[in-house]
């Protein structure tokens, strides 16, 4: 028992406890910038799953009630994670945190496999720490509640891990798993596709060079290897990619970038908001006095950036990797300030990161990392067990962080994890709510609003030509059903927005949907006869949801294969003299 105590690996999950233990703590952090969200999406995304969506698409309750594709646009996979302790009984809080806790954890335990891989143990527990507990990791749960790239940081260090085996060890193994860990990097986060991807361009770039000047050759292999993984990576994840690329011109983006809080020209650093170590729980403003830490921390500061002369004298082969992260990181940080605008203004896409301190991500990887290097450096040989120096310099990274775990801690209702909670959170932030391109702009009000607040059934469509009456028989996310009496024909329009899949049967026969062009929020109408019917409407999938599917799930069977590909080919070619022998006369 004693000596596995004095694991470094172990050693360093106990010391994860100062990171998530204010998650033990009753209640929640409401406060927290985007801590509502946290709860509200995982609210809507339940409702998909329990309507039979294996993969949710629909928020019902967005935009008044109408409804928004937010988990088209919006990468879902750190809610299928909490998902599933919601379904084995956790609740909506209790899942949310369980997830909050183990992506600290995991942070740690990936981060230090990557660094025992390249340094070893001792330097591998100190990077751990470091990146458990680097400012901007610890500000994404307890000052901005970013539920789900908190979840995508966890992820950082298995994808540089995996992309470097392929390149150390090219072989079909590897691949799979590089793949696997960037198309679980893009369904986590969306964000993170311009974060972590173009900085591991660059490190595989350079990592090929050394290898190239090294050797004296090329590393063709290496090169295709790497190459082949960060296609199936973009395949894997094609059932989120390709419906984004394709369908982004039917919502209002726009609004989701005003210019006075969400427009990166107005949010990048001061450098020396880097070395600012007060912590605050306010938000990014204009200017450097912003009300939330956007530091380095001090010991990645310490070790990532001033002791960087303590490598000089390391054996260059060693060095070279420690330049390699080093380099990174400082492209990663000057991309959060307003020199790098040039670039910014250039990149069509890099507007939807919002705000430039999001490269405090990646950037805390890689000083990390390259403080894992000063500690290789310093040490005497490879270290599998712990140095008494790395002990105290682990006390030092607790004592320089602990007290920046500490949440704002607030009570919660029943109100905050259920489909009201989106409606509350709406009415505080009208410019909060969602419309489509067919919308003439967001939601004023909705007829469903008294009854989500009164907590009475949902009022889900109404009559607006012909003689009948509607009643409500089930809604759903993503499906709603309705009973009609008509004693003539008529027109029913739903209270669901209209967006492309959505399709619609009376008695279990199809017929088509459509709105008014007149009408402000485009609401779903569809004829039906005279007569008593069922009617239903439920979100289908568009052929590009469904090529973008079978890419998926094809792309996961390659990996499945490239996986066991050694275990394959060494079984065929075992049975092939024995096949041979069989064919002897």
């Amino acid at each position: 028992m004693m000596s596995r105590l004095r694991s470094p690996l172990v050693l360093l999950i106990l010391l994860s406890l100062f990171a998530w233990a204010p998650l033990l703590a009753p209640g929640y952090f409401l406060r927290a910038h985007d801590a509502r969200h946290s709860l509200i999406w995982l609210v809507e995304f339940h409702q998909g799953i329990e309507s039979g969506f294996w993969w949710p698409r629909w928020a019902p309750d967005h935009a008044q009630g109408f409804g928004y594709p937010l988990f088209t646009f919006y990468a879902p996979l750190a809610f299928y994670i909490a998902e599933i302790f919601n379904l084995l009984g956790a609740g909506i809080l209790g899942a949310i945190k369980i997830t909050w806790g183990l992506a600290t954890i995991f942070a740690g335990v990936s981060m230090y496999v990557l660094v025992k891989r390249l340094w070893g143990s001792g330097p591998a527990f100190i990077a751990g720490l470091l990146y458990m507990y680097a400012p901007y990791h610890l500000a994404n749960i307890y000052v901005r509640g970013a539920f789900a790239e908190f979840v995508a940081l966890a992820i950082y260090p298995w994808v540089i891990l995996t992309f470097w085996d392929v390149l150390d060890r090219p072989r079909a193994r590897g691949v799979a798993l590089a793949a696997l860990s960037l198309g679980a990097l893009i369904l986590t986060h969306s964000v993170t596709l311009m974060l972590l991807p173009p900085m591991l361009a660059l490190l595989i770039l350079y990592w090929l060079g050394i290898s190239w000047r090294h050797s004296g050759r090329f590393p063709w292999r290496a090169t295709y290897f790497a190459l082949a993984a960060g296609v199936l990576g973009g395949m894997l994840s094609a059932i989120f990619l390709l419906p984004v690329l394709v369908e982004t011109k039917y919502i209002v983006v726009d609004q989701w970038l005003p210019a006075e809080s969400y427009n990166y020209p107005q949010q990048f650093l001061y450098w020396f908001q880097w070395f600012n170590f007060q912590w605050g729980y306010g938000f990014a403003l204009p200017g450097p006095d912003d009300g939330m830490n956007l530091s380095i921390g001090l010991w990645l500061v310490v070790l990532g950036l001033a002791a960087t002369p303590l490598v000089l004298k390391t054996p260059p082969k060693r060095a070279s990797i420690y330049w390699g992260f080093l380099g990174v990181a400082m492209i990663a940080l000057g991309a959060t300030l307003a020199p790098s605008q040039i670039f910014w203004d250039v990149i069509p896409m890099i507007k939807l990161v919002q705000f430039p301190f999001r490269f405090l991500a990646p950037a805390s990887l890689f000083l990390s990392l390259a403080s894992a290097g000063v500690i290789a450096a310093l040490l005497p040989q490879r270290h599998e067990s712990l140095h008494p120096l790395l002990l105290t310099l682990a006390i030092g990274i607790l004592l320089a962080s602990w007290t920046y775990a500490k949440p704002q801690h607030t009570s919660i209702t029943q109100q905050d994890v259920l489909p009201v909670a989106d409606i509350r959170f709406e009415l505080d932030y009208p410019d909060m709510r969602g419309s489509t391109a067919f919308a003439a702009g967001k939601p004023v009000t909705s007829p469903k609003i008294p009854a989500y607040l009164q907590g009475d059934p949902l009022p889900l469509a109404e009559i607006i030509a012909g003689e009948g009456q509607v009643t409500s028989i089930r809604h759903g996310a993503g499906e709603d059903i309705v009973r009609v009496d008509a004693a003539t024909p008529v027109t029913v329009r739903f209270f669901t927005y209209w967006y492309p899949g959505w399709r619609a049967w009376v008695d279990e026969s199809p017929t088509s949907t459509r709105y008014d062009p007149q009408d402000p929020n485009a609401l779903i109408l569809v004829d039906v006869p005279a007569g008593e019917h069922q009617v239903r409407i439920r979100f289908t999938n568009t052929p590009v949801r469904t090529a973008s599917a079978l890419i998926s799930i094809a792309t996961l069977w390659i990996l499945v294969i490239l996986f066991f590909w050694d275990t394959i080919r060494n079984h065929a070619l075992s049975n092939l003299p024995k096949l041979r022998d069989s064919h002897q006369p």
